[in-house]
């Protein structure tokens, strides 16, 4: 099995640091997970500490299409770090319904 694993890309930034304005960044890191059977994003994928969830999400779309299309069937795992953790609160929320009722 290969697993790719990325850490703090802090997609949709908006200090001007965001990888995703880096055009040549992307298209080699996508042209890397071509083959990838599981790609783990490890903590800070998403940053929130700037903008609204929605907004981040939105920034990043293109991206995790792309990722999409390079895995294929692969698997992703997020583990969520201290700028995008709240990607999880409804999901969490959810689970305990799910689990209490």
């Amino acid at each position: 099995m290969r697993t790719a694993i990325i850490s703090d890309s802090h997609l949709g930034s908006g200090s001007g640091s965001d990888l995703l304005g880096r055009e040549q960044f992307v298209e080699t890191l996508l042209a890397a997970l071509e083959g990838t059977d599981r790609l783990v994003l490890l903590g800070d994928t998403i940053e929130l500490r700037d903008r609204p969830v929605g907004e981040a999400l939105d920034a990043s779309r293109l991206f995790f299409e792309g990722i999409g299309r390079a895995l294929g069937t692969g698997e992703v795992v997020l583990v969520p770090g201290n700028h995008d953790h709240r990607l999880l609160g409804h999901w969490l929320e959810r689970v305990r319904d799910r689990t209490t009722t």
